[in-house]
Parts: C-alpha cells; structure tokens; sequence
C-alpha cells in the first residue's frame, strides 16, 4: 500500500560480510559454496518480480550447490538481523527504507521488523536477498507469516515492485447504529485488470486490514463528532461537508488511499447519518455546545 524503493545492495558483499566473523566452519563453507547460486538466484528473483513472475519460483528446502534451508535461516537470523553482526547493517538500511516509518503493507503501523516476501522456510534461497526482505510491522510480518503464492492472482502487493497507491480502492461504509461504526472494503477502479484486483483484495484480506482499521476509525470518528455537530448547527450539512471534504484533501495529500479519507467520505455518503441522526440529536448537541 505504500511504494518503497528498491534496496539497492551488492549480494556478494552482504554475503561476506555475514560470514566475515562466523565461527561456524561448516556452516561457513556450505554458504561459500552457495555463494554464487544465492548471487545468480538473488538477480533472478529481480527479474521475476519485475515480470509478475514470482510465482513461479518453487518452494524448496535446499540449494543445489548445498546449503540446507535450516543453513541460510542460521545466516539471517545469526548474521544479518542480529545486533552487532556483519550484516546488521542492511538489515538496519532496510529498515529504514519506508518513508515515516509506516508499514508498507497497512500503511498504519510502525516498522519494527523485516518481512521476507517470499517466506525464507519455503524459499531460502532468498533469507538474504535485499529485494525480498521488506520493512513491515510485527502484526504484518505474523498474519503473513508462511504464505506462498502458487498463482499471480494469490501474491500480496510487493512494495518494491508494485505500485497500487495512483488510484483509490480502499472504500468505507458507515454502519448505522448507536455507537455508529464503520467497514471498510476493497473497491477496485474498473480499469484494472482481473488480476490487480484479486491481488488487491487478497491483499486486503491476509492483512486483515477492515479489522486493523475498524478501531481506529471508531476513535477517529468519537473525535470529530462534536466537530461536525458544531459545524452542522452553524451552518448545516453543507459546512459540516466541506469540513470533511478538506479533511479529505489533507489526508489524499499524504496518501491517496488511507482508512481515514475513506471513513471520512463514508460520512459524506450516508444519507442517513444526515436525514435522521444528526438532526434528532441536534437539540442535545446545541444544549452541549451552548454550555461551553
């Protein structure tokens, strides 16, 4: 949901330098062994993920030249994402890569780890490789945790190599009640393709993102009530819309698509929200704000 750009890392020298110190010798040798095919493989997982063709890639649990799938797990989680280790230093660079520290995945939560897109269990080859390993949130990187994609239609966006951030599908409807709430849904541009759009709501769904974003906009909207209500008395729905409208405007100006901006557009869309609620509480609402 946010595009990231691509780490730009030589795979020889994160490879070296994660078993510059390493005590290891036969774990040491079973890398250099495999330190060309993780080289070869690394570009073509570029190539493919450029292609749409990630898919393709075979779930495996060795490399050819020998390196077993519990080798280069040993190698991440030992060499590459430990504090103080040769290659910490990627693992840190990338981290850094999403812009305000947001997840790129739910675009919500803070970056506190690094999610292999192609999980390292059922693709090791690629434990080290830059392009696959992804700046995300513990929640992100746990509901994900194991998925492989057997079609393109089953892959979760890639923020190196897809961009779904031009257009607005990210939609919300208000649930009328009292306390009211809010859904949000998948609504994708009829110009997409068959395949963006399972890919965005597959997306959707593995993140769980209308459960994440449900509380939020439950506060958010708690917050902005007495807002709208002070803004409809003055000067009724048409203030109380244009208020929300630039609300709109400034979050869109982040981003186009955020759970905000599209809860504040489900309270443009319900008409009755404006027809019934908000006028049987008025009364109430003007003794509230005449007291203050």
């Amino acid at each position: 949901m946010i595009k990231l750009e691509k780490p730009q890392f030589d795979q020889e020298e994160i490879i070296m330098d994660c078993i510059s110190n390493m005590k290891d010798g036969l774990l040491k040798q079973h890398i250099l062994d495999s330190k060309n095919e993780i080289i070869i493989q690394s570009d073509d997982y570029d190539r493919k993920a450029s292609a749409g063709e990630l898919s393709n890639i075979l779930v495996h649990n060795i490399l050819k030249s020998g390196a077993t799938k519990d080798d280069m797990i040993n190698i991440y989680d030992r060499k590459f994402a430990r504090k103080g280790e040769g290659g910490r230093k990627y693992y840190d660079a990338i981290r850094l890569l999403s812009p305000n520290d947001k997840c790129p995945y739910c675009a919500q939560h803070e970056v506190r780890t690094l999610d292999h897109y192609l999980p390292k269990a059922k693709y090791p080859t690629y434990a080290i490789t830059p392009c696959n390993l992804i700046p995300s949130c513990r929640d992100c990187n746990e509901v994900k945790l194991g998925g492989n994609f057997s079609s393109r239609k089953e892959e979760t966006i890639h923020p190196y190599y897809d961009d779904f951030t031009n257009e607005k599908w990210i939609v919300a409807k208000m649930i009328e009640g009292d306390p009211i709430a809010f859904e949000f849904a998948v609504k994708c541009p009829a110009s997409w393709d068959d395949i963006k759009k399972a890919r965005a709501q597959n997306h959707f769904e593995i993140f769980q993102l209308d459960k994440l974003y449900n509380p939020y906009a439950s506060d958010e909207f708690r917050a902005c009530f007495n807002r709208i209500k002070r803004l409809y008395k003055r000067g009724g729905k048409a203030l109380a819309i244009k208020d929300l409208m630039e609300h709109i405007e400034d979050k869109e100006d982040v981003r186009l698509n955020t759970w905000q901006a599209a809860m504040y557009q489900a309270i443009i869309d319900n008409e009755w929200f404006w027809d019934e609620y908000l006028p049987q509480i008025m009364p109430q609402a003007e003794w509230k704000v005449g007291s203050i």
